[in-house]
C-alpha cells in the first residue's frame, strides 16, 4: 500500500497539474481522456477512478467546470482556476509547480 503522506503530496501536486493544462487549453477546456493522456504523460501515475476523483474535488471547489457531450466528459478551468494557477489564490489541496 502506498505511503499516505505521499499520497496525499501527490494528490495535491496533480490536482495543480490539471488546472495548469486546463489553463493552457482553449475556451471550450479538454476532454477527460486528453487530460489524464496528458497527466500520464507529465509523470503521474493515475488510475480512471483516481483521475475521476480528482476532477469531482476540482469542480466541487469551484476550480473547474464539467460538462458531458455525446458521453464524452469535458472539463473547463473556473477563474478561481486561473488565480490558483497565476499564484493569486491558495487553496489547501492543490499545489502548483512552477514549469
Amino acid at each position: 500500500m502506498m505511503n499516505q503522506p505521499f499520497a496525499l503530496h501527490q494528490q495535491r501536486y496533480r490536482r495543480g497539474r490539471i488546472l495548469q493544462l486546463l489553463a493552457a487549453s482553449n475556451d471550450q477546456g479538454a476532454s477527460d481522456a486528453i487530460l489524464r493522456t496528458m497527466i500520464r504523460d507529465a509523470g503521474y501515475k493515475v488510475d480512471a477512478d483516481t483521475f475521476d476523483m480528482d476532477l469531482y474535488w476540482l469542480h466541487q471547489h469551484g476550480m473547474v467546470t464539467r460538462r458531458t457531450v455525446v458521453d464524452v466528459g469535458f472539463a473547463k478551468i473556473t477563474q478561481l482556476g486561473r488565480d490558483i494557477v497565476s499564484r493569486d489564490a491558495e487553496v489547501p489541496g492543490v499545489v502548483v509547480l512552477e514549469d
